[in-house]
């Protein structure tokens, strides 16, 4: 569509949400595509690829992670935006921390949505930067320290196993590898293991000879052969199938691999690298991943640390995702509040830094003011607390109201003195009254 800010493409099968949905966001000058159905989101996926996708996270026919798992290998740099109810939150939770971009929690403002696929689309063109700008490695004596690491095995040419939760930074230790490595500027070519469908995936790793006299099938060079000299990563290794597992294994035995439906060798000649957030000790000893292909995998084996153990990163990190926020948005003296650093220190990050990149965005872009506190980035875990029937929680609000009505009552209700006297910003004092059900009214206001 001419002038069009970007293809949307919908997947909601209530009616009304969805009619809404799509009116508000053509409006906005969106083209919009509605599907109500999972199975045919995915088909409208293999058909185009949109700039964004919105999706409700309870379809009729799939729940949210089985569509995003399935939606993977179509999605490539598209971001994907859920729509939940409370009772699903912790599933959205999920998502986001496995790789999704962002979730809304019914209600939701229409207004706040549009904010964040503008900020979703101008990043996904290229815009924004997935990893700190600069050597990632200089943030903390640990990652220094496994540097030194990758520096050493850049040119030892032996396949490299980069092992470390989601969101950690493998593919940035890989790239780093390449980098360093007297293979810099052959082909690097990352294939997430996880994404590409099982039907598909011996022909996209090993390729397909064409057959002319019949023109059924045309010649597809797979990723082997795509790597030519240079690096070959196979993300999330422990997903590749078990026949696959074997092919893998020859061609790592022999140097040498055929294309489907080929006669003829071709020489491999890249180095491997592969990747995992799984056990594959556990998997050999279960049985669901071949014990000789692990060890030729794992020839150097190397763990990148979560974030939680890399504490003094979060801070640099934040600041740098909350500078590139602030260029998508309109607040350009955008900074965190008090609470809002503490809280990022005391969080455990499971989605490691993808997680913080996300919680920041989404944070800058729907922040109301020039503050991101902490219940802008952590709506979630907020919402989950007070609604978690445990006496901790409740004695930890107990303990929160009195304090607030305290510093309240010795300011005569003017909440700017009272956040002053409490530590934090008028507006965190604000969410927080809200969230404990105090009226700043009852306090008389200012």
């Amino acid at each position: 569509m001419t002038g069009s800010k970007g293809q949307i493409l919908l997947i909601e099968d209530d009616p009304v949400m969805g009619g809404s949905l799509a009116q508000r966001l053509k409006l906005e000058g969106f083209d919009v595509r509605w599907e109500k159905t999972a199975s045919d989101g995915m088909v409208a996926l293999r058909n185009s690829r949109p700039d964004a996708v919105v999706s409700d996270i309870r379809l009729p026919d799939r729940s949210g992670e089985d569509l995003y798992l399935d939606a993977l290998s179509l999605l490539g740099r598209t971001p994907i935006v859920f729509v939940t109810a409370f009772a699903d939150l912790q599933q959205a939770v999920r998502l986001v921390q496995a790789g999704a971009d962002d979730y809304l929690q019914k209600p939701f403002s229409t207004d706040k949505l549009v904010v964040r696929l503008r900020h979703l689309i101008g990043r996904s063109r290229g815009r924004l930067g997935a990893v700190a700008s600069g050597d990632p490695f200089t943030l903390s004596q640990t990652m220094a320290s496994l540097a030194v690491t990758l520096r050493r095995v850049a040119d030892i040419d032996a396949p490299v196993l980069i092992v470390g939760e989601t969101g950690v930074g493998k593919e940035i230790a890989a790239r780093f590898v390449y980098e360093q490595s007297k293979r810099k500027g052959a082909p690097f070519v990352a294939v997430n293991c996880a994404a590409v469908p099982r039907e598909t995936m011996e022909v996209a790793v090993f390729g397909r000879e064409g057959r002319a006299a019949s023109g059924s099938s045309a010649q597809h060079v797979g990723y082997l052969e795509e790597a030519a000299d240079g690096v070959l990563l196979l993300d999330e290794v422990a997903d590749l199938h078990p026949q696959l597992q074997a092919a893998l294994l020859r061609t790592l035995q022999e140097r040498r691999f055929r294309r489907v439906g080929g006669f003829a060798d071709i020489e491999f000649r890249a180095r491997l690298i592969a990747t995992t957030n799984t056990d594959l000790r556990e998997r050999v000893a279960t049985g669901r991943f071949r014990e000789d292909l692990y060890y030729r995998l794992a020839v150097v084996e190397i763990a990148v640390p979560p974030l939680r153990d890399r504490v003094v990163e979060i801070k640099p990190l934040a600041q740098h995702f909350l500078r590139e926020a602030r260029e998508h948005t309109d607040h350009a003296s955008l900074e965190f509040s008090a609470d809002a650093s503490a809280g990022m220190l005391r969080y455990q990050w499971p989605g490691n830094v993808r997680e913080l990149r996300n919680r920041i965005e989404r944070a800058a872009a729907l922040a109301d003011g020039e503050v991101v506190t902490e219940l802008d980035l952590f709506p979630d875990r907020i919402l989950l607390e007070r609604n978690r029937d445990s006496p901790l929680v409740e004695a930890r609000a107990v303990a929160e109201r009195k304090e607030i009505e305290i510093a309240l009552a010795q300011s005569d209700g003017r909440i700017g003195d009272a956040a002053k006297a409490l530590g934090i910003s008028r507006t965190t004092l604000w969410k927080r009254m809200k969230a404990l059900g105090l009226s700043d009214d009852d306090h008389g206001g200012e």
